[in-house]
């Protein structure tokens, strides 16, 4: 049997905006494959790969920036479930990026990483929607199981979320009061 050919009159880009018009809803029209799991955001280019490298065995789709410019970029394209920040970047901190994807992308959760400062207020975690500061070097059995958790969960907006306090209570991390 040889295979039908049809010509269509709109794009599919198109026809999901004159369906969504005539539903009165607002959609974005958003590639199946730009979506990712995780984004992170680390200089370190070695613990950025491993950290990827391990994720990415547990089946998540996992996207790589090393500063926070290409961070945002990438945070534009793909559209992260969870997004891991380190707080030192090149470029600046991982808390002003955080400001900036909790603006862009209002359901991802963030999780702050570093190796040089303890951790971050309650008072900044909250301001910022940031899920969770973790100390590097970080423990990569928990954090798979820690991403993992939240992708199954799907989408909250972290702006509203009650956090428990302490990293004990999220198991993978750290918060200072």
């Amino acid at each position: 049997m040889a295979p039908i050919r049809m010509q269509c009159a709109v794009t599919l880009q198109e026809a999901v905006r004159i369906t969504a018009s005539m539903n009165n809803n607002l959609i974005e029209l958003h590639p199946a494959s730009a979506r990712c799991d995780v984004l992170i955001v680390e200089d370190d280019i070695v613990q950025c790969e491993e950290m990827a490298d391990y994720l990415g065995r547990a089946g998540l789709k996992v996207e790589m920036a090393h500063h926070a410019t290409a961070g945002l970029k990438q945070a534009a394209a793909h559209k992260p479930k969870v997004a891991l920040l380190d707080y030192n970047l090149p470029d600046f901190t991982g808390v002003q990026l955080a400001e900036q994807l909790r603006i862009m992308l209002p359901d991802t959760a963030i999780m702050m990483m570093s190796g040089r400062i303890d951790g971050l207020s309650e008072k900044t975690l909250a301001e910022h929607g940031i899920t969770v500061f973790v100390n590097k070097p970080l423990p990569l059995g928990p954090l798979r199981q820690a991403v993992l958790k939240i992708v199954r969960a799907g989408p909250v907006d972290q702006r509203t979320v009650a956090r428990p306090r302490g990293w004990l209570a999220a198991g993978y991390g750290g918060t200072r009061a």
